[in-house]
């Protein structure tokens, strides 16, 4: 078997890591202009969102069983073809529920990078490497929310909405082609044997793992708290407090930042203590959010919220990953699968809860109680961690 060169592994896999988050992330200056050109309330333009999160929750369970059994590289394949597609169809939707279906569809199929990234770090990396490994790719995915809507804040001055899904097509052709290059890094020997459908029942051995199922709980409600910001932070900045596109987009990379310096600096403690410094720091922000957001207080002071609220989870998530991947490291597609798939199915499930009623009541309320059921479990943990 060929072996990648580790300067073209580390920027590979990391892209590769970052694509879900830049999907879902480059078109969010967009959502109040979408939602003005289709006539439809925020509410249902932000079904988009919440499509493009079932799909790649939906997509990663489909995808991730697959690649242990007929490799990383050909499922990865197919599935940049595939997204290609649905991302010139979304080009050319020709109403809100078109759009949201090739919405649906672009995230099943962007979920392939997303579970094979991390299936090829767990053939490739053991114990404290993997964990350092997986802080690298979530500085990576602090990235794609950096560069992603201040990209898509800075085109939306120059093209129409349209146009940042003509740029998300390009990234998709070029990973393709990178992908091409890529070589196997599961062995023949050691996929999994017999029919599809043993494959996809390796998933019912890998949820009774109590271990790796309660620390897929503990990254997912954290996760549900990222998600119920990306999905309401276009209405709460732009609408509620009437910044411009260009400045939301700042606004959400100094976030990504704080998902970065979250990750660098857990690199400096345990799994253990990264994950309790994480969640604590988390229940603290969604109390600052809970305040700040109800009683409409200081931009200033909700920045500082999802600031603080992101850098808790940039703490948590590199050890709950790590943690849970090598406790299934011989079905690591399948547990890559679960892993992803479940966060972005609570992504997809708090997305529409933040668009009922009040934006600034029901977000803080679905972030505290999020973070509040992920510290929770986490105390409840702690001692088999």
């Amino acid at each position: 078997m060929k072996v990648n060169k580790q300067y073209f592994l580390v920027i590979f896999l990391g892209l590769l890591s970052a694509f879900g988050p830049f999907v879902l992330d480059l078109y969010l200056p967009a959502l109040p202009t979408i939602a003005s050109y289709y006539g439809v309330e925020s509410s249902l333009i932000q079904l988009t969102l919440t499509g493009s999160m079932l799909g790649l929750a939906i997509g990663q369970i489909l995808i991730g069983p697959i690649s242990d059994k007929y490799g990383r590289k050909s499922p990865l394949i197919i599935s940049l073809v595939i997204y290609i597609g649905s991302s010139v169809a979304i080009v050319f939707a020709w109403d809100v529920y078109a759009m949201i279906f090739f919405r649906i569809v672009q995230g099943l199929a962007a979920s392939g990078a997303l579970v094979i990234s991390r299936a090829v770090a767990t053939d490739l990396y053991r114990g404290n490497e993997l964990k350092i490994f997986f802080g690298m790719l979530m500085m990576v995915n602090g990235l794609a929310p950096i560069i992603s809507p201040v990209l898509g804040g800075i085109l939306l001055s120059v093209v129409t909405w349209q146009g940042l899904f003509v740029v998300l097509s390009v990234i998709g052709l070029l990973l393709l082609l990178a992908a091409v290059r890529f070589n196997e890094t599961h062995s023949k020997d050691n996929r999994i044997k017999g029919n599809i459908i043993a494959t996809y029942l390796t998933i019912i051995k890998i949820i009774k793992n109590k271990k790796y199922l309660k620390l897929v709980a503990i990254q997912a409600f954290g996760m549900s708290a990222m998600f119920a910001y990306i999905a309401s932070s276009p209405f709460i900045f732009q609408i509620q407090y009437g910044i411009s596109s260009i400045l939301y987009g700042i606004i959400f990379a100094s976030n990504g930042f704080a998902l970065m310096l979250g990750a660098r600096i857990s690199r400096n403690f345990n799994a253990k203590k990264s994950i309790n410094y994480g969640v604590v720091i988390m229940l603290v922000a969604s109390i600052i959010l809970l305040v700040s957001l109800t009683l409409k207080l200081s931009i200033v002071l909700v920045e500082i919220g999802f600031f603080v609220q992101l850098f808790g989870l940039g703490s948590i998530t590199p050890s709950t990953s790590s943690l849970a991947m090598e406790s299934e490291r011989e079905n690591a597609g399948g547990a890559s699968a679960v892993l992803g798939g479940v966060s972005f199915l609570f992504g997809g499930i708090v997305s529409p809860l933040v668009g009922i009623g009040n934006t600034m009541y029901a977000t803080p309320i679905v972030i505290v109680i999020s973070v509040l059921v992920s510290y929770i479990i986490f105390k409840k943990t702690e001692k088999i961690i």
